[in-house]
């Protein structure tokens, strides 16, 4: 694109020599923008942690404005561009970022089975299937749980009060390579959704954003 503007890698592997070295040409009065070579710099990427460094090393102890100014550009979102076009109801809506690899993925599956609302989740292509299998699973065990009541204190009385139940899906959508050119949105029941990324290795291709309707 014949950009000869001086560029700097950050990333999340990126250490603190790194930081250290872009707050101090902040301090040198240059000015820096942050671009992501995919999605919204600051939505679940590094670029968040390295804007709350600049926030710590510059605010002001009193007031806490930050002596180096901050400014957003605003431009495409996966997570608003996804609700926009899934035909979801969204005036309130959960956005839980990207799930654990390994440590604490069952608690994320319990999170969104207990939302009351809508939930938006990133994905990769790596893990995009793993993700949706263990979705309809999750899904599954929640429907057969039983009522439970748990003996809760009102006052000076104890009563039993019905547990609620994680609430069923309604509607899943699929979202792939938004904005680009081999869009593709996935509609209707969450097994089918699975053959159909499965059975197409260009299916698999991109990043995705998963809308689970409450």
């Amino acid at each position: 694109y014949n950009i000869s503007t001086k560029t700097v890698s950050y990333h999340q592997h990126s250490d603190l020599q790194k930081v250290d070295y872009i707050l101090e040409l902040l301090a040198q009065g240059k000015n820096l923008a942050l671009v992501s070579d995919a999605g919204t710099p600051g939505i679940s990427d590094p670029g968040g942690k390295l804007v709350q460094a600049v926030i710590e090393r510059f605010s002001d102890g009193d007031s806490g404005e930050s002596r180096v100014e901050i400014e957003s550009v605003p431009g495409p979102s996966a997570v608003t561009a996804a609700l926009s076009i899934s035909g979801i109801p969204t005036d309130k809506f959960v956005f839980l970022g990207f799930p654990p690899h390994k440590k604490g993925r069952q608690t994320f599956l319990s999170r969104i089975m207990e939302s009351e609302y809508p939930v938006v989740i990133y994905e990769s292509k790596h893990r995009i299937i793993k993700f949706l299998e263990e979705l309809a699973i999750a899904a599954k065990e929640a429907e057969k749980m039983p009522e439970e009541s748990e003996i809760v204190r009102k006052g000076f009385k104890y009563e039993r009060e019905k547990k609620k139940k994680p609430r069923p899906l309604t509607s899943i959508v699929v979202c792939r390579e938004l904005s680009k050119m081999h869009e593709t949105v996935y509609r209707g029941e969450l097994k089918n959704i699975i053959e159909q990324i499965k059975g197409s290795e260009n299916d698999q291709k991109g990043e995705f954003v998963v809308i689970i309707g409450k």
